[in-house]
């Protein structure tokens, strides 16, 4: 599938915003830009790559115009580890009220139980990604994460002839037992 490239995969999903959803989501939006507690729990997932949520009101059209759009969208894409079902499932076990927060607004949400009515919501809005590449396809994002630990622990090291033997190795020993979880 085009959606997917190693370990990664991508997910764009689209859906109809409800009548007087568009000024929730520019509260939502708003908020989620200045009070940084809204978005952390979504921050903390070492599966996720990207995430991004935007909403559409208009589209470009041929002559260089824009064409408003019957009803607002809201465009949700992420890049993630594994598949879309247990990424969405994970949102909604770790955070519902945020996740209810954001799809509530949109047309013909089930809510997030019980899950197959959310899971089939989440396919049938759905958009297939015709073309998806990842700079490290055989890396989790958890590996990435470690690997930068361990750069920066190996970047942190003093230069052994200015310190020498002795101070070297004991910052070698200290750097190793910082990032040994990493290695």
């Amino acid at each position: 599938m085009s959606d997917h490239h190693g370990q990664a995969t991508a997910v764009t999903i689209v859906a109809r915003v409800r009548r007087f959803g568009a000024g929730w989501y520019r509260l939502l939006f708003l908020g989620a830009r200045h009070v940084p507690w809204i978005t952390d729990a979504m921050r903390r997932q070492q599966f996720i790559h990207f995430c991004h949520w935007m909403m559409l009101t208009d589209v470009p059209t041929s002559d260089g115009g824009r064409r408003t759009l019957p009803a607002p969208l809201l465009w949700f894409e992420s890049n993630y580890d594994g598949d879309v079902v247990r990424y969405m499932d994970t949102f909604a076990r770790i955070m519902p009220w945020r996740m209810r927060a954001a799809w509530t607004p949109t047309v013909r949400f089930p809510d997030m139980f019980p899950p197959a009515d959310f899971h089939q919501w989440t396919l049938d809005n759905a958009y297939e990604t015709t073309h998806y590449w990842s700079a490290y396809p055989e890396a989790t994002t958890h590996d990435v994460g470690r690997a930068l630990r361990v750069q920066d622990g190996l970047d942190g090291l003093p230069d052994p002839d200015e310190v020498g033997a002795a101070a070297f190795a004991q910052a070698w020993r200290l750097m190793v037992a910082r990032v040994q979880l990493d290695l």
